[in-house]
């Protein structure tokens, strides 16, 4: 077959140099590509007519775009996180005078005057970050920002932040901003991790509020099959590898609880699907609507109700 001699041609010639490696190869449109990544991915091989997405969307709402700004008052360094992997921007250095006291009393008032000047050029550099970011955001958008360095520094260029930043802001840590890439990179991944942790728990805090209130929500594999067919669902939310048995019609396309027999919406024969929560992210994705994969307390608190929820659109 072509399209295996095709990928095993592709990994006999990768240099492996992250943790996994997405390899893949469509010959009709003659594409081969090999992308490797520094976030883990169970090894595995999918061949089926469409592409397998479930563990690169899984990988990609785990792993958003965070942009990271380290400064102190005369240096500051520009990062982006994507996908466990950490790129510095730039390296900037501000001509900031440092801090001076003087003791006699005659020089009161020069003193007032080094230390205004002091001020002012501790918000210039703090303005040149902010200038810096913004630069980024035009070059390639980012989700989230992380702010770091001593928290004098830290927390004054999160004041100086314009509200366009300051609503993608999510924390400030205190570190070096000379650390090596490598002190950074686990600083920052850590602070991701807690981040996607507290939003899957107020994301399933949501769905579960809105099934108490029998609102816009459903939950288990049949109703959200249901909403899914209907074209309703707006966030699909399920826990970390949750897997199950499902079919689709022949005949109309409509997914199925049920790997054979009639399906409930023209009576046709219903065929085994392979990977069916899969594809009913990827419709969820089609359709514009979100897709949440949850863990930790998040993916607990899903059991109960199915281990699977939607919210809908109407």
């Amino acid at each position: 077959d072509r399209a295996c001699r095709q990928a095993i041609k592709l990994v006999r010639d990768m240099r492996p140099k992250g943790k996994a490696a997405l390899i893949v190869v469509h010959p009709e449109t003659k594409l081969e590509e090999v992308h490797q990544t520094e976030v883990a991915f169970p090894a595995s091989i999918h061949w089926r007519r469409g592409a397998f997405l479930r563990p690169v969307v899984e990988a990609m709402d785990e792993h958003e775009r965070y942009a990271v700004a380290l400064t102190d008052n005369k240096r500051a360094r520009i990062f982006t996180v994507v996908m466990g992997e950490l790129t510095e921007h730039e390296d900037l250095i501000s001509d900031t005078t440092a801090r001076s006291r003087s003791l006699g009393a005659d020089q009161m008032r020069s003193q007032k005057r080094r230390d205004q000047r002091h001020e002012d050029e501790v918000a210039s550099h703090a303005k040149r970050v902010i200038d810096a970011l913004h630069d980024l955001a035009l070059r390639g958008p980012y989700d989230r920002l992380i702010i770091g360095g001593p928290p004098k520094a830290a927390g004054q260029l999160a004041r100086l932040l314009p509200s366009r930043m300051r609503g993608k802001l999510v924390d400030s840590v205190s570190m070096r901003v000379g650390g090596s890439q490598k002190e950074v990179l686990n600083k920052i991944l850590a602070v991701q991790e807690k981040m996607e942790r507290d939003r899957e728990q107020e994301i399933v805090d949501g769905v579960l509020a809105e099934l108490h209130d029998r609102g816009k929500a459903v939950a288990g594999f049949a109703a959200v099959l249901d909403a899914v067919n209907q074209g309703r669902v707006w966030t699909l939310v399920y826990g970390k590898g949750f897997t199950t048995k499902g079919g689709e019609c022949g005949s109309c396309d409509a997914y199925s609880p049920h790997a054979a027999g009639p399906c409930v919406y023209c009576g046709e024969d219903v065929h085994p699907l392979p990977q069916i929560v899969d594809r009913l992210s990827q419709s969820v994705l089609e359709f514009g609507g979100r897709v949440e994969v949850v863990d930790g307390e998040a993916r607990k608190k899903l059991e109960k109700p199915g281990d699977i929820a939607a919210m809908l659109r109407y």
